[in-house]
């Protein structure tokens, strides 16, 4: 499906952005949580279905005040884990939030978080599209990372193949993914860092064992690793309230917070140096790690 390319103010310092995508309204809103922050960000909605309706969170690596760079960004799109009874998802994207911002000014890259409470790979890709035909030159979507947490964990390894819907995906991170049914696994566009814990009652790593099997060279898969954290459970260390005072890691990722920006570093900024100290990382007694690399994959 062809949409019609939007015009974006080249400030994005605008409070609204609107759009028509697909026959849809999208309303952008909202920049950081003051004039000081070295990010600010945008909503864009749009009525298609239900749950499903798209609602999209774009943290920006630049201020309200500010002007984006002249290069074009990276973009991360992340998918929420399941949020209960929380309909509406922005409680949900809350508890992620500081470890999307720390990667967007990592990167830099525009990181776009689907706020929805019950992910599908259709949201990740349809938020993933509206940053696309939003942003234009501002992005460089020949450099696209998926990640997600638990049931967004799942949604990302189904969307990781995302040539049918006109997109290459660079490199994928699932965080604790919850299935049930992996939808071809081994179908990703490219390298994979699964993510997992010891301590996981809800998803352990076993439960997707099968998706680290397909990802590996010998079943035609792009490789990439994973990664077991000792001690690790299932929310500790990707997803924190704020109201969670017994949260030791400051509400982002924790630690998995490091071993995810030397991934991305390595994938979308072409760093070698951050592979070899994800390596470095992963190597060490907290990780238990298994590595499947390829011709086009190595650490």
């Amino acid at each position: 499906m062809r949409s019609p390319k939007p015009h974006v103010d080249s400030k994005f310092g605008v409070r609204f952005i609107f759009l028509l995508v697909a026959g849809l309204i999208l309303l952008g809103a909202g920049p950081g949580k003051n004039s000081e922050d070295p990010w600010s960000e945008v909503n864009l909605t749009g009525t298609t279905q239900g749950n499903h309706d798209l609602d999209c969170m774009v943290i920006q690596p630049w201020s309200e005040s500010s002007d984006p760079t002249d290069a074009p960004y990276p973009i991360i799109v992340w998918a929420n884990g399941w949020g209960w009874n929380d309909n509406a998802g922005e409680s949900t994207t809350a508890g992620y939030k500081p470890g999307l911002i720390e990667w967007a000014l990592d990167g830099p890259y525009i990181v776009v978080a689907a706020n929805q409470w019950s992910e599908q790979e259709s949201d990740v890709l349809n938020c993933l599209q509206a940053v696309i035909h939003t942003y234009g030159e501002t992005v460089d979507s020949d450099k696209i990372g998926l990640a997600g947490h638990s049931q967004g964990g799942g949604a990302i390894i189904k969307a990781g193949d995302g040539e049918p819907n006109g997109f290459d995906i660079t490199a994928t991170i699932p965080m604790n993914p919850y299935g049930p049914a992996w939808v071809n696994p081994g179908n990703q566009d490219g390298p994979m860092m699964l993510i997992g814990g010891t301590n996981d009652t809800t998803t352990p790593t076993s439960s997707f064992e099968a998706v680290w099997i397909a990802i590996q060279l010998e079943n035609g898969g792009k490789g990439g690793l994973l990664a077991e954290l000792q001690g690790g459970t299932h929310n500790d260390d990707a997803w924190a309230p704020e109201e969670d005072g017994d949260n030791p890691q400051d509400y982002n990722f924790g630690r998995y917070q490091r071993i995810t920006e030397l991934w991305w570093q390595f994938h979308l900024n072409d760093d070698a140096r951050s592979g070899r100290g994800l390596k470095r990382l992963l190597d060490r007694d907290s990780w238990d790690t298994q590595y499947a690399f390829t011709e086009d994959f190595e650490l």
